[in-house]
């Protein structure tokens, strides 16, 4: 008898299969509704201590100070987007320079390739022998030189030309319409926590699994949030310091992909690496420094300064964190890596509170004796 009740019937767990299959799904269908709610939360978790300051301070109800919030953030998402525009507007007015650097690097790799496969053409060697061997040093040869047939590296390094050139043309006005995106789903969240605020500020303490999940949420973002900002804003700085253009650009990235573990700064890091490389002015030491500076900082971010100021704030194993960042990534895209971790340690919190599926939540922390 202590045997069937120590595990559950293959109902119980047919069951739980066919209701995790569900949930996923509909959680997948439902990401146009879903995504924009759950950032509304986590960002409202992130500024409720800056509502309740409000309402203390200034002696305001939660209805003014819910809107002078909201248009702080607003005024903040005006500001971030002015100042995203004035960079693409500065890549746009070099767009020329760097195509005729990208022309220049073609035409010099060509010729190397050339001269690479040039062949010595023995038939004019031996005329011209014959008729001015007097003439001639005695070492001295005529060297004709041939391209490869077809020209199967040629004909790449042109595909190349045109893809960049594509790019130059086109890049641009896509990555102006994904900000545009980005600033339209912005306002949607906004609203989110326009209304969210709203509520009551005794809502997270009904009780104690929600609270606990409102803490240590809490916590991570706001570490992760400080960390974030020095990292971007350093990042940032470098780059205008080498002459990078769209530095502020890659700087508000390298702040958004630092919510990213593990994958977000190693691509923050590769982003203006073309820029560097391809830069119209740009000499062999100015190149190898400006990567290396931007890598350092990345570097001493990511494996110095984060590790020692959060610590274990999301009480996660690293390989669960890298799978849910497959797991909502896939679900959620982009935006679902950013909430990867967030969104885990809840979980885990939530998972902690029963008895039954607290051996679940050992494992995601790692502590695979507990189970």
């Amino acid at each position: 008898m202590e045997s069937q009740k120590s595990y559950p019937s293959i109902e119980t767990v047919c069951l739980a299969v066919i209701a995790t299959a569900v949930s996923t799904y509909m959680i997948y269908w439902l990401r146009p509704v879903l995504v924009p709610f759950v950032v509304a939360l986590f960002v409202v978790s992130g500024i409720t201590p800056l509502l309740e300051t409000l309402e203390k301070r200034l002696g305001v109800n939660r209805l003014i100070a819910a809107a002078i919030t909201f248009l702080l953030g607003l005024a903040m998402m005006v500001v971030l987007g002015l100042c995203l525009w004035l960079s693409v507007v500065q890549m746009a007015d070099k767009g020329d320079a760097y195509r005729n650097r990208v022309n220049e690097l073609i035409v010099s790799i060509e010729k190397q390739i050339e001269l690479t496969f040039a062949k010595p053409n023995w038939a004019e060697i031996e005329e011209t022998g014959s008729e001015a061997n007097s003439e001639r040093l005695p070492n001295q040869t005529s060297v004709h030189i041939e391209k490869p047939k077809g020209r199967p590296i040629g004909q790449s390094l042109e595909n190349l030309q045109q893809t960049v050139d594509e790019f130059l043309r086109n890049g641009l006005a896509r990555l102006s319409s994904e900000l545009f995106n980005l600033a339209t789903t912005s306002v949607v969240v906004l609203i989110y926590v326009f209304f969210l605020l709203l509520g009551s500020a005794d809502v997270h303490r009904t009780s104690a699994p929600i609270h606990r999940i409102n803490t240590q949420v809490r916590s991570y973002l706001s570490l992760k949030t400080i960390i974030s900002i020095i990292t971007g804003g350093v990042f940032g700085i470098t780059l205008w310091l080498f002459g990078v253009p769209m530095s502020l650009t890659f700087g508000v990235l390298a702040f958004l992909l630092n919510y990213i573990p593990n994958v977000g700064p190693i691509v923050a890091t590769l982003l203006p690496i073309p820029f560097i490389l391809l830069h119209p002015d740009g000499t062999f030491g100015w190149m190898f420094a400006a990567i290396g500076t931007t890598s350092a900082i990345q570097i001493l971010s990511g494996n110095l300064i984060e590790p020692k100021l959060m610590g274990k704030s999301s009480d996660l194993h690293p390989v669960v964190i890298l799978f849910a960042l497959m797991f909502w990534g896939m679900m959620w895209g982009i935006t679902g890596m950013f909430l990867a971790t967030p969104i885990t340690a809840g979980i885990k919190i939530a998972l902690e509170s029963f008895q039954a599926t607290k051996p679940i939540s050992s494992m995601l922390a790692g502590r695979w004796g507990d189970t």
